[in-house]
């Protein structure tokens, strides 16, 4: 298929992803977003959804894996590894895993899921049980409550993104409450639709010249810059590089400019994703420091990556 048919798909695509998640979502804009741009650019994409009990984390999670060969982990704080590689040992074509308060998860278990995250497999009696591609949709909690462990940064390392959900508005709570709104159950989105885009973002640089994807390259490349210097209190706030987050960082923007009708990118494709993609990846001692700084610092962050230009020449 054409690029520029492909890009025609990935705007239709897009569309109908934002158009079916307003259908069990009420609000949560951003949230929609990087949703759909996650699972558009990448079938193995790790997506972690934080926020407060009853904003639709789960509700959100069964409504996409309902399109998918499902599998469903409900995390305790007694489970054992082997829970999990007894659920999984045969579900080699599982191409959607939805794990319910992941933050309950002991640290054995943890490693567990980064194992099967990071290498599509698991290791059981001598034996390595492989996996096809597929997407983690996890969901924790934000409230500190009983029964739950603490997430070394390195485990958290192994999501793309970490999706923050808002709590409920006033008029948001109103709607819900007093009108006939009942969230969908079952996604009409296309597994084929989902992988032609993924082919998509993979095609990106096809027929270009090599000027314009040094272009790309240092639009990218200087974003990638000003979030690897970022600091607070003269700290910085990533011990190095991060390569794993800039490489799905990289994708989630090609995604988001096809999605506007373009094959090449902006500063922008990449600045409304900034926290998401990387407000969970910072050193958790200086995460302590407060959440209102950090906060304000990605926003800082942000601004300086949208006025990155892209050259003319």
């Amino acid at each position: 298929m054409a690029i520029e048919r492909l890009t025609e798909k990935v705007m239709e695509t897009y569309q109908s992803t934002i158009s079916s998640l307003d259908e069990v979502l009420i609000g949560q804009k951003n949230v929609k977003k990087v949703i759909a741009s996650s699972i558009l650019c990448d079938s193995n994409s790790r997506i972690l959804l934080t926020g407060n009990t009853g904003t639709g984390k789960t509700t959100l999670s069964k409504f996409l894996g309902s399109s998918f060969c499902l599998e469903r982990i409900s995390v305790t704080s007694d489970m054992i590894p082997s829970d999990i590689q007894e659920q999984l040992r045969n579900k080699p074509r599982m191409n959607f895993l939805q794990i319910d308060e992941f933050n309950r998860a002991s640290g054995k278990v943890q490693s567990a899921f980064i194992e099967l995250f990071a290498e599509k497999q698991m290791s059981i009696g001598g034996e390595q049980y492989k996996f096809d591609d597929f997407y983690v949709f996890a969901t924790q909690n934000s409230a500190d409550i009983s029964g739950i462990f603490n997430v070394p940064q390195a485990v958290y390392d192994r999501f793309d993104v970490n999706v923050y959900f808002d709590d409920l508005t006033e008029e948001e709570k109103r709607f819900l409450l007093f009108s006939e709104f009942e969230p969908a159950t079952m996604s009409s989105l296309s597994l084929e639709e989902l992988k032609l885009c993924k082919i998509a973002v993979s095609k990106f640089q096809s027929g270009k010249s090599e000027e314009e994807i040094k272009k790309d390259a240092d639009v990218m490349m200087k974003a990638f810059e000003i979030i690897d210097s970022m600091t607070i209190k003269e700290k910085k706030l990533f011990a190095g590089s991060n390569i794993r987050a800039h490489k799905f960082a990289l994708k989630l923007a090609k995604l988001n400019a096809l999605a506007n009708g373009r094959n090449y990118l902006l500063s922008a494709d990449i600045a409304d994703f900034v926290n998401y993609l990387y407000m969970h990846r910072i050193d958790q001692n200086i995460a302590r420091i407060g959440d209102y700084e950090v906060e304000e610092r990605f926003y800082d962050v942000k601004k300086k990556i949208l006025s990155i230009k892209r050259r003319k020449f």
